[in-house]
């Protein structure tokens, strides 16, 4: 564990900080230790080396995309060139991720209407609304930031221009949903870091429909909805879907 040692005055606020120090002597005599200490066994040096796909935000098998014709589907059985329903109107899957859980993120459990229930990862974006000085600004929200920003970092598709609302986790959040907006709180599940996981990127459009909730996609062309949102209304989408299919196969 080696020793840690305060070695110069430390002030803070301007009063002076003290660091305990501790021998590793003391460490063996107590049995502490990495892989005993913490209560879960040692995770494989392949998850520690890899601690998550550097830019997947995912959800658990059995979540429920709304497709561009009103239809449900498993985001496991989704498969490139379906038509999803976005915030913006329908739009075509470019690609499937299918990443691990890894070490630095946990499952959440959101509850929306009619027995809907979001199983996703705590740094996926939900689009949120929230009032700021007196004026009420919709955003991308996160409950997971620190993850957020890795992936961030090191992501290769179009990153979110904006930071993104850091969300509570013991407060009611306003969220997107398809009847317009909700308020919930997050139930947090730890879960295997091997928990395989799935996520839908789309051609153009931010975002896409899980369970209800407005969650964010690695759209190439746009970073937020295009309008105010208040709702996903059925007849209008399923009008621009019509003419996007008959443009497509003019």
């Amino acid at each position: 564990m080696g020793s840690i040692q305060k070695e110069v005055p430390l002030f803070v606020e301007g009063a002076e900080s003290f660091v305990s120090s501790r021998k590793p002597q003391q460490d063996q005599d107590e049995g502490w230790s990495v892989t005993v200490r913490p209560y879960r066994p040692k995770p494989s040096d392949e998850l520690l080396r890899d601690l998550s796909c550097a830019n997947c935000t995912c959800f658990l098998p059995g979540n429920r995309v709304l497709m561009a014709d009103g239809s449900r589907k498993a985001i496991e059985e989704i498969e490139v060139g379906d038509m999803i329903m976005t915030m913006s109107g329908p739009d075509s899957v470019r690609m499937i991720e299918r990443p691990r859980l890894g070490m630095t993120r946990r499952v959440i459990e959101l509850h929306g209407q009619h027995g809907e229930c979001l199983f996703m990862t705590d740094e996926h974006p939900l689009w949120t609304s929230r009032r700021v000085d007196g004026e009420t600004l919709e955003n991308w929200g996160v409950y997971n930031v620190s993850h957020f920003l890795y992936e961030q970092r090191n992501a290769v598709e179009p990153k979110i221009e904006t930071m993104p609302f850091a969300l509570s986790f013991d407060l009611p959040e306003q969220v997107a949903h398809e009847s317009g907006w909700l308020h919930v709180r997050p139930i947090y599940h730890h879960m295997d870091p091997d928990t395989q996981l799935y996520n839908v990127v789309t051609t153009g459009a931010c975002s896409m429909f899980v369970e209800g909730f407005a969650v964010y996609s690695h759209g190439q062309r746009q970073q937020a909805p295009r309008e105010k949102w208040s709702g996903l209304n059925a007849d209008g989408a399923a009008d621009t879907f019509v003419r996007k299919v008959s443009l497509a196969s003019a």
